[in-house]
């Protein structure tokens, strides 16, 4: 709306007087302008003063005659003035406060520009609220609510359009009746003498299902009436009830999804996810917000769940291959009204030994080699964590749970446990969900680097530091894992004077590098690795007791292979999957017989072994499944069936000496493939030097 101001009320055309001019011109004037007072200005229009027409009477009084000059007889103090840019609201202030019936607008130079006269105020003020009355009363009308306006006494004074089509009533039969006749209980009691406002009061008139909200009209602290306003809520309700009932069955849903253990993604028919549950969200490591709305097969790989919202075909029990890791997963759609309007996948992470049972299943896979041409590797892919790490061991899986929970934590971590069994993968993993895994994992073998360049490979050197040392110098091991993970395999051969040299960059997080007086600061992690009884060392004095406690901060013990009998045929079939996708082969089966061999086995090497085998397998298989004659012959030897219960009963020295003699000939045929080398033998093992030492003297051997 316009706001009004003084250019619309003053009045412009007028004239003004010169303190030269006479009686007779100032009445002459005023009677034909029909002005009660005229300015009185200068040669340059600033004004001086006024000539009213009270003036003019005293002049007649007095007896002056017409020609008399008006310059001793106009008023020049009291003169009521308005400046032209004032407000319309200092304005108004002006008027209501003074006794004058006139006052003269003048500029910001003191010239004369208009007279204001309340007469004409009070004409714009009949103007002004007839606009705004019609403006009011065209808002009214055109509101969804119903509106009804009320006196001090309760009588009905307007009705808008929208109350009367919902009230079924007219304007003109209602105004100047008591409200009673419409609303009932409205509490215009308390709104009339006490100015309450109440909300949400609800009324039923014909069927209808009325929220009417009551307000006061207050004026000059005086309430004059109230203010009606409802609308018809049935409609409202209606949808209201039919939303509850949809919200109790999605939080059911949900609540359902909630508890189950198995990841679970809801899709529609285009394949967009729609819900994913918890154990989803911490299976993938992507929250719910950021899978929500994508396409799921650019979220899940491999998934066929889009397919199935595509076809309606349900797929239950599948193998499917998550970061090179086997899973079991379940597709069904979802019809309605014979219509398929999405998918529900459910992906079965916590009994995997149930991948054995259904590794048959891998005979109706699509081998798409180019598609896995890229994931040959499951190391150089950081982002499946410890999922890269199969098992269903319940030790295991507990083992998995903690270093999950101490990743996010900087204390140092040892992990113990013996060769192949996959400690440095546990490493790897912690690395990877770590608050450092933006940083490098640095991996440092203290078996396999001579003592004399241990120090220099940890800590590097400046140049010139010895004889032979590059000219431009070189990192150690400590400087380029910072900001991330020094891993420290077989921490156990490491020699006395780095162990000290160890502690202090494990207390102060400082180093020198060889040759240089300069300390290098760092922020890493510390994972240390070993497959010997550390407690045993310390107690010889081959191991630091300072150290040992430093590092023996969160100890993870991981289990051979041979107490995770659950694991063999899991790992198995894993390792088979891997080694087809990096030769291209095509081996789809393996025989009872194997499978009972693999798990009479005592696989003293652990998973490096298994894996071993694996790989040996795939090399020398002679078709889709695999037989006895595949084998390595040491395997081939094993006879599960002479096991007997019998046997088993009265054998447990028979299995001891059994093992002994295996370890026996792997070792004898170790020595004699390497000339009798130790350290290439203990590597050509997988384990290292001072534990071939150990097992040497246990079984027998000469180690000297």
């Amino acid at each position: 709306m316009k706001i009004m101001s003084l250019e619309n009320i003053m009045r412009k055309s007028f004239v003004t007087l010169s303190p030269e001019d006479d009686l007779q011109k100032a009445a002459q004037l005023m009677r034909s302008i029909k002005l009660d007072v005229l300015p009185v200005t200068n040669k340059e229009g600033q004004l001086l003063g006024i000539m009213a027409k009270a003036n003019i009477f005293d002049a007649v009084s007095a007896g002056l005659h017409p020609n008399t000059l008006i310059k001793e007889l106009f008023r020049k103090d009291d003169v009521v003035t308005l400046q032209q840019d004032m407000s319309y609201e200092d304005a108004a202030k002006n008027v209501r406060e003074s006794q004058a019936g006139s006052a003269i607008l003048i500029d910001k130079n003191g010239k004369a520009t208009g007279i204001f006269t309340k007469a004409r105020w009070i004409m714009a003020m009949f103007q002004q609220e007839e606009l705004l009355n019609s403006r009011l009363r065209a808002i009214l009308d055109t509101m969804h609510n119903g509106l009804i306006v009320i006196d001090a006494d309760g009588f009905i004074t307007a009705v808008n359009a929208a109350a009367e089509k919902m009230l079924s009533v007219r304007s003109s039969g209602v105004k100047g009746k008591p409200v009673d006749i419409l609303f009932k209980d409205l509490h215009l009691d308390d709104v009339l003498t006490k100015g309450n406002v109440f909300i949400d009061i609800k009324q039923t008139i014909d069927r209808s299902a009325l929220l009417c909200n009551v307000t006061p009209i207050i004026n000059d602290s005086q309430i004059n009436g109230a203010v009606i306003v409802f609308q018809d809520t049935t409609d409202i309700d209606q949808v209201a009830s039919k939303l509850e009932s949809v919200t109790k069955l999605y939080k059911t849903l949900d609540s359902i999804m909630e508890i189950a253990y198995d990841g679970i993604v809801v899709v529609d028919a285009k394949g967009t996810i729609l819900m994913v549950n918890g154990a989803a969200e911490k299976f993938f490591r992507i929250s719910h917000k950021k899978m929500i709305g994508r396409p799921v097969n650019k979220v899940i790989e491999n998934t066929q769940v889009h397919v199935v919202a595509r076809t309606g075909v349900a797929q239950i029990n599948q193998l499917q291959f998550i970061g090179g890791i086997p899973y079991v997963v379940s597709s069904m759609p979802i019809i309605r009204e014979g219509i398929v309007i999405g998918a529900v996948g459910k992906i079965l992470f916590r009994h995997l030994d149930q991948v054995r049972d259904l590794a048959k299943k891998l005979e109706d896979l699509d081998h798409n080699r180019a598609l896995y041409q890229s994931k040959t590797s499951d190391n150089q892919d950081g982002r499946f964590g410890f999922d890269r790490i199969v098992t269903s061991d319940p030790e295991f899986l507990q083992i998995k749970e903690e270093a999950a929970i101490v990743a996010k934590r900087p204390s140092n971590i040892l992990v113990t446990g013996e060769s192949g069994t996959g400690k440095e993968l546990i490493a790897q993993a912690i690395h990877e969900t770590s608050f450092c895994s933006k940083g490098r994992i640095v991996k440092v073998n203290c078996a396999a680097i001579p003592d004399n360049l241990l120090e220099s490979e940890f800590f590097g050197y400046v140049p010139g530091a010895f004889t032979g040392a590059q000219k431009n110098g070189r990192k150690g091991k400590v400087a380029l894992a910072d900001g991330g993970t020094l891993f420290l395999d077989e921490i156990g051969d490491m020699s006395l004077n780095l162990q000290s040299k160890l502690l202090r960059v494990l207390q102060e997080r400082s180093f020198e590098p060889l040759g240089s007086d300069k300390t290098i600061h760092v922020n890493l992690r510390i994972i240390a690795a070993t497959n010997q009884n550390l407690e045993r060392l310390v107690s010889k004095g081959l191991f630091r007791s300072d150290l040992y406690y430093r590092l023996n901060v969160i100890r993870l013990i991981v289990p051979p292979l041979r107490k995770r009998a659950g694991d063999i045929q899991l790992l198995f079939h894993f390792f088979l999957e891997k080694y087809n996708r990096i030769f291209g082969t095509s081996i789809r089966s393996v025989s009872k017989t194997v499978c009972e061999i693999l798990d009479a086995h005592h696989w003293p090497g652990n998973v490096r072994e298994l894996e071993n085998v694996v790989e040996r397998v795939v090399n020398l298989a002679r078709s889709e499944k695999i037989d006895v004659g595949d084998l390595p012959p040491y395997l081939k030897e094993q006879n599960k069936k002479e096991l007997s219960n019998e046997n088993l009963a009265s054998g447990p020295k028979l299995l001891v000496n059994s093992r002994d003699d295996h370890e026996r000939d792997m070792i004898i045929a170790a020595l004699e493939n390497v000339g009798g080398n130790k350290a290439k033998a203990a590597r050509k093992l997988g384990i290292s030097r001072s534990w071939l030492y150990e097992k040497m003297n246990r079984i027998g051997l000469q180690t000297k």
